[in-house]
């Protein structure tokens, strides 16, 4: 599988596999991951928050006792949930993370979200009204602490997740490191075009999750599944490749890491057939036109009336109020 090279010279496999399995019963993700690794992913994307890490943890030991693929090969990212933004404990939580996922290190760690929440109140903490207990520990006092993890070798590379560019810029002006990768929204509905140019002209590579537009999250406006846009049917049968691997091919040639989750091995499988081929410059325009604007991981939260606002709407490190600036063509 093709690779980028990270700044600091890491690579990164341009296909993984996501892990956030909504709904999970049990065993499904890791029987997953153990899977796509015997066809050849090598590139994993972890979180704590998706409440799985002991079974990505059995995911790995299976996958390095069977001699699947080596750590070395490997390319496993964590997250760092927001609980735990505050400088003395962000050491502690990549640690359980690690302790939790059976590994040593992380190739690449992430702040999951801006917005920081109290500690020790549950993963979702709120107050008596129903309103989120924000933390509002900064993000620059976040990062800090997360560059000591590369110091001491718990993970090989850190970036953000969720930020916009503002905040990363922030992140580059107090830190040492700046972040590597910025993991966030993207599929042809919501293509995230924006940041995709602030990425580049940083050297920060982008990574796109949920490229098939999360349509079993209950978040967001409701859209017919993207996989059966008319344009996609078109541009498949021209290539004869199916709607699934034109968005993945779409993305990749947008420079974008892609990272589809699936537990279907005919899915994973297929998924991977995105190398020996290419879409012409005028069928990639056509899957420009589909951009609606449209954010769909946006968290909510129900409050006790019933009614829903933004999870982290109120908070003062929420990303999504600020519009960014659409950059001239480099």
């Amino acid at each position: 599988m093709r690779s980028v090279t990270l700044a600091g010279g890491i690579e990164m496999p341009v296909l993984g596999i996501g892990t956030w399995l909504h709904g999970d019963t049990g065993n499904q993700m890791r029987d997953a991951v153990v899977q796509a690794v015997e066809m050849g992913y090598r590139h994993i994307d972890c979180a704590y928050i998706y409440l799985n890490e002991s079974k990505m943890g059995e995911a790995f030991a299976t996958i390095f006792e069977k001699g699947l693929a080596s750590r070395e090969e490997m390319f496993i990212t964590g997250k760092l949930w927001g609980t735990e933004h505050a400088k003395d404990r962000v050491e502690a939580h990549c640690r359980k993370s690690l302790a939790d996922c059976q590994l040593d290190y992380f190739d690449l760690y992430l702040i999951h979200w801006p917005t920081g929440f109290i500690a020790d109140n549950g993963n979702l903490p709120k107050r008596d009204n129903g309103d989120m207990a924000f933390s509002g520990v900064s993000i620059e006092e976040t990062w800090l602490a997360m560059e000591q993890l590369v110091k001491k070798g718990l993970t090989r590379a850190i970036g953000v997740s969720n930020f916009n560019s503002e905040q990363i810029k922030t992140l580059m002006k107090v830190g040492s490191m700046k972040p590597v990768v910025l993991q966030v929204e993207s599929n042809p509905r919501f293509q995230n075009e924006a940041i995709r140019r602030f990425c580049i002209t940083q050297g920060i590579q982008m990574v796109g999750y949920s490229p098939f537009g999360s349509p079993d999250l209950p978040w967001g406006k409701k859209l017919a599944h993207i996989l059966v846009e008319p344009i996609l049917e078109k541009i498949a049968k021209e290539v004869n490749k199916s709607t699934a691997q034109v968005v993945l091919k779409y993305q990749l040639q947008r420079g974008i890491v892609v990272i589809p989750k699936s537990i279907f091995p005919n899915e994973l499988e297929a998924n991977m057939d995105i190398e020996g081929w290419e879409l012409t410059p005028e069928q990639c325009k056509d899957i420009d036109t589909l951009e609606t604007g449209e954010r769909k991981i946006v968290p909510v939260n129900k409050l006790p009336d019933g009614e829903f606002e933004l999870r982290d709407g109120d908070d003062i490190n929420y990303p999504f109020h600020y519009v960014e600036p659409l950059l001239q063509d480099y």
